[in-house]
């Protein structure tokens, strides 16, 4: 039977930082493998008129992840990481490019990061919502803004 490691700073930051890694390979099915099956993720609005995107569920963070892959390549990196009581809290600066005109967008953004065992469960992003949302609109990327179940 395989010893389960235990989530530390260390055991943290290495999922985090698999996850980001395989965005910036293009490798969505690892960047999903380090998600909970019912992984809940929530990007912030442009403002308080609009709720906030919201995502349950592998399959539709699967679904979310590829259809902005298959418009825009990506890159993100940790630019500071915090761990405290299971609780994440990162810096990320990244990078976007369209496939089609080249057009980029370049930002850093803050993660609360929560887990079950080695896999992500919960994870909020903070954004320039504005500069995203224009980004994602730009290359007709979705943008859920809808509570997805």
């Amino acid at each position: 039977m395989a010893r389960c490691m235990p989530l530390n700073y260390d055991t943290a930051k290495a999922v985090i930082d698999e996850a980001h890694r395989a965005w910036s390979a293009g490798d969505i099915d690892a960047v999903l493998r380090t998600y909970a099956d019912d992984i809940w993720f929530q990007r912030n609005s442009v403002d308080y008129s609009t709720p906030p995107m919201i995502i349950r569920g592998r399959d539709a963070m699967g679904t979310f992840l590829r259809s902005v892959a298959s418009k825009a390549k990506g890159m993100a990196v940790l630019e500071s990481f915090q761990f405290h009581s299971g609780i994440a809290r990162t810096r990320v600066s990244y990078f976007l490019q369209d496939l089609e005109t080249d057009q980029s967008l370049s930002a850093t953004y803050r993660q609360i990061v929560m887990f079950r065992g080695m896999q992500i469960s919960r994870m909020e992003q903070f954004h320039d919502a504005a500069r995203l949302d224009a980004f994602f609109r730009l290359i007709q990327a979705p943008t859920f803004h809808k509570d997805r179940a």
